[in-house]
């Protein structure tokens, strides 16, 4: 059978709170919370605008944002009023627009992440608001402060991130380099210098992606870094992703990080029984804190044993208007046939936005059927195909995860 996959286009820019997304089942409007945190009552208003405004659901983002789906044009254009009304976005677009800020989501409530966290984030977030140069910074480009922790150092990805490295010494790794520790306004005002020398590197591509450009910036501003370390470090254990994940910390996993309304509601009343905040993670998890008990959700993972936690999946056709297919039911189905410490991506092209590093194996949606990819990402060689979702379902069911290998090395 002749493969026929369709070359996805890549737009190059992420919907914003003021730059709404058409997509498949509608607009969609995006959320960025200050350091990845929203109150119990801000989650309710979510739930209740996902509800009225659009189709219900809501998508936890890998740069743990909230999508809100389904809504109309005219229903978008008016959310940013509403969200920054409830505390949820910035009034100024470019203030808005420059802060793509992840922060360690147990900053504050982890004794082992480094204590001036909020520190060294505050003070980023404030540098970015004032460096009106970063507004030119592609979409995409994004910052992180990385206090480590039970999430260890390493885990968050960015363009640029804030490192901890000691007691109140701060390091600035950007693609493969990374600057001495210094404090934390040193380190601010590094990160900044090197974002805007971003902005005027003629073509530039991003460090995340294309690690060498760091070395680039860092020469740019005449500044001396050291090759970086902790980039191989790609995703968390799964056992901190769901359940009890410390003392008084409980972590509730969106499968393949679709949300429904009252999946959170659900989890904001919960929050309330603790100290009042959601905190969103990069890896579709809630965590609540200061619970007296364990809360459980219905339809969110609240075991670390699920295998459903080594399992990526975009939308698909259901939602995206460049999938050639369906991927949220066929990647719960695949996740019950994977082997001990496998992942799997089931992308609905490949651009592969719903993980774009490699998985042990990613299954990719074509025009006629689905390919099949040994340990690569969405735009990795095919080793096998398909010429439906069944059998690829029956092929990962008949299959021993040995067996897969052996014939992905074929």
């Amino acid at each position: 059978m002749t493969q026929r996959f369709t070359p996805p286009e890549v737009k190059g820019w992420c919907p914003g709170l003021f730059a709404p997304m058409q997509a498949k089942d509608g607009w969609l409007v995006r959320v960025r919370p200050a350091f990845g945190r929203i109150t119990a009552a801000q989650a309710i208003f979510l739930a209740q605008i996902a509800e009225r405004e659009g189709n219900g659901l809501i998508c936890l983002t890998n740069r743990a944002s909230l999508q809100l789906r389904g809504f109309s044009h005219a229903n978008a254009l008016r959310f940013p009023e509403l969200a920054i009304l409830a505390g949820l976005g910035m009034a100024n677009p470019e203030h808005e627009k420059r802060l793509a800020l992840l922060v360690s989501p147990l900053a504050g409530c982890d004794p082992s992440c480094a204590p001036d966290t909020l520190e060294c984030a505050t003070a980023l977030r404030a540098a970015l608001c004032h460096a009106n140069s970063l507004s030119a910074l592609p979409d995409k480009f994004g910052f992180a402060v990385d206090g480590g922790g039970l999430f260890t150092v390493g885990l968050l990805k960015a363009d640029i991130t804030l490192q901890t490295n000691g007691p109140g010494l701060w390091s600035v790794v950007c693609g493969n380099q990374k600057s001495k520790p210094a404090s934390v306004q040193v380190a601010v005002e590094l990160a900044v210098k090197l974002g805007q020398a971003f902005v005027a590197l003629p073509k530039g591509q991003r460090p995340v992606r294309y690690p060498q450009t760091g070395q680039m910036l860092f020469q740019a501003i005449n500044q001396l870094g050291c090759p970086a370390e902790n980039m191989g470090i790609a995703a968390p254990d799964p056992a901190m992703l769901a359940g009890k994940i410390g003392p008084a910390l409980y972590a509730l996993n969106a499968p393949l990080g679709i949300l429904t309304s009252a999946m959170l509601r659900s989890c904001a009343n919960h929050a309330r029984n603790g100290d009042d905040i959601l905190r969103l993670t990069p890896w579709h998890s809630i965590i609540l804190h200061g619970m007296p008990c364990t809360p459980h959700v219905a339809d969110m993972v609240d075991t670390g044993t699920n295998p459903i936690l080594r399992v990526s999946a975009c939308m698909g056709n259901a939602g995206c208007a460049q999938a050639e297919g369906a991927t949220q039911a066929l990647a719960k189905k695949l996740a019950h046939s994977l082997g001990a410490g496998e992942s799997l991506h089931v992308s609905g092209c490949s651009k592969g936005c719903a993980h774009p590093a490699k998985a042990s194996w990613t299954v990719v949606a074509a025009q006629n059927g689905y390919g099949l990819i040994c340990n690569g990402t969405a735009s990795g060689p095919v080793m096998r195909f398909f010429p439906d979702d069944r059998a690829v379902e029956d092929y990962f069911i008949g299959t021993k995860p040995q067996e897969r290998i052996m014939n992905g090395r074929v």
